[in-house]
């Protein structure tokens, strides 16, 4: 009852605000659907080519579920947990549209634009999440939260693995059957993930002076413990697996398209295994530090997203305004066109 009277009392305090934010929330959702929905006016052919807010729409549910979860145990504001988390979830959903574009590319330049615009749109979305959340979000001190407990990761890591497997079995039926889970699993990308998240750690133990020569067995709990240095770590691992997916898409851009494809997925699932371990060590973190601040979520956010701009960009950048133009301003006029074919055929005449 106390809980009922509280929402009342809020929603009576703040009834033009949530009236002007429902019209600003609908008419936002009126753009993206008028733009890029089907039968947009962008496109003549947007009825077949169109982006699916299916998969966008569960994917918002989930990143506000699984704020709201976080923000619940450990008393943490909402806003800040949904600004931190958005656009990591949101760059998963993304990779995972990339490696099935990759491993059902037929040449079909028009379905390639839609899905490739549906990939900035994911993370529209995602930008939009967490832009939300950071003027939802409120100064807060450290010592008003408490730390996530075991449990809590747990549940939270079960949610993030069914979250990858609900959008790997949606993208596999959306092509038809085309591709299976294997498509999404790549021994060398794990390797190229572990193997530099291992050298990361092994050269802070080696090189700190406080730090003594652990155990292979002492490693884990070493690791998790120390939430800066699992950050850190995974961080570089996220950057370099974002620099390691460009090199493999340029090195295989001449040779044929499968080749091509195979070798690129092997760098976007690199970048994908990658996010999803930078995910779990912020849960990780917040299970350890209780003065969440210090752990700068947001900085550590925007190396993540330059890591996914640079990738993107490299590889699934659009032609420019030059490239989409250059066509026309190369035509000959019709004079120089006329006077060519009369040209040709004095010469055919000639002969």
């Amino acid at each position: 009852m106390q809980f009922a009277n509280r929402v009342v009392s809020f929603l009576s305090n703040k009834k033009r605000a949530l009236v002007l934010l429902a019209i600003s929330l609908f008419g936002f959702y009126v753009f993206l659907q008028s733009s890029l929905g089907p039968n947009n006016f962008l496109r003549a052919d947007s009825g077949t080519y169109h982006v699916d807010f299916g998969g966008v729409a569960l994917m918002t549910v989930y990143i506000i579920s699984f704020s709201a979860y976080a923000s619940y145990k450990t008393l943490i504001n909402f806003g800040y947990l949904l600004l931190i988390f958005s656009l990591p979830i949101a760059i998963l959903k993304t990779f995972t549209e990339m490696v099935s574009l990759l491993a059902t590319m037929d040449g079909n330049a028009l379905e390639m634009t839609s899905t490739i615009s549906e990939f900035y749109t994911i993370f529209l979305v995602g930008c939009f999440l967490s832009a939300c959340g950071y003027f939802i979000d409120e100064r807060q001190k450290f010592y008003e939260t408490k730390t996530l407990s075991n449990l809590d990761v747990f549940v939270l890591f079960l949610s993030l693995i069914s979250f990858n497997i609900i959008n790997i079995y949606t993208v596999i039926l959306r092509s038809g059957l085309e591709i299976s889970f294997g498509a999404f699993w790549s021994a060398p990308a794990w390797l190229g993930v572990l193997s530099s998240l291992s050298i990361a750690l092994a050269l802070y133990v080696i090189f700190d002076r406080k730090s003594k020569d652990w155990k292979f067995s002492e490693y884990p709990q070493q690791v998790f413990s120390n939430s800066k240095l699992l950050l850190d770590s995974v961080m570089s691992v996220v950057l370099m697996s974002a620099i390691f997916g460009a090199i493999a898409f340029y090195y295989t851009s001449q040779s044929p398209i499968e080749s091509g494809s195979v070798t690129t997925e092997i760098g976007f699932l690199s970048m994908f295994y990658a996010v999803n371990i930078f995910i779990l060590s912020m849960l990780s973190a917040l299970r350890v530090e209780r003065n969440f601040l210090e752990l700068d979520f947001t900085k550590r956010n925007w190396h993540i997203i330059e890591a996914f701009a640079f990738l993107t960009f490299m590889s699934l950048a659009p032609p420019t305004m030059w490239d989409r133009f250059s066509t026309y301003f190369n035509q000959a006029p019709d004079e120089i066109i006329e006077l060519e074919e009369r040209i040709n055929a004095l010469e055919e005449q000639l002969r």
